[in-house]
């Protein structure tokens, strides 16, 4: 039960972060410009929190686990907030969220190729409720 009222709180915070990215967008911002300030705020409060709670970790980190960690803060908090802002500034929060929210469609396929994991029907069911999603979406005017 916990893990879902997180997941939910999580997905309330991205809301929250498209309305706010918006809303700093409309003001004439460049997309650029706003990934460099939400990423720079991110790492600040958490690398502080992280060398408070968890120091032992923060120093003990393996050069492997730093590499991967590393890559992930480049897809996701720069490219990933990258375009999702500039997906925010041209079609707006309402079509951008949704399409942002497509995630788990490319994220099962790139783990079957990358991972094998395996797929089964509530799975492919999955997919196609998200690929039907995208389409009203997309063509939605």
């Amino acid at each position: 039960m916990l893990g879902i009222g997180l997941a939910i709180t999580a997905a309330c915070c991205w809301s929250i972060a498209a309305i706010l990215a918006r809303l700093g967008l409309q003001s004439g911002l460049r997309a650029s410009t706003a990934t460099l300030i939400s990423a720079l705020s991110s790492l600040m409060l958490l690398g502080t929190l992280a060398l408070f709670i968890n120091f032992n970790d923060v120093v003990n980190l393996l050069p492997l686990a730093l590499a991967w960690f590393g890559l992930i803060g480049i897809v996701n908090y720069v490219m990933g907030r990258q375009f999702n802002y500039l997906s925010i500034k041209h079609i707006g929060v309402t079509k951008a969220a949704p399409l942002f929210a497509s995630a788990p469609l490319f994220a099962m396929v790139l783990a079957v190729i990358f991972l094998g994991e395996t797929v089964n029907p509530p799975i492919i069911a999955g997919t196609l409720i998200i690929i039907g999603g995208l389409y009203l979406v997309v063509t939605s005017s």
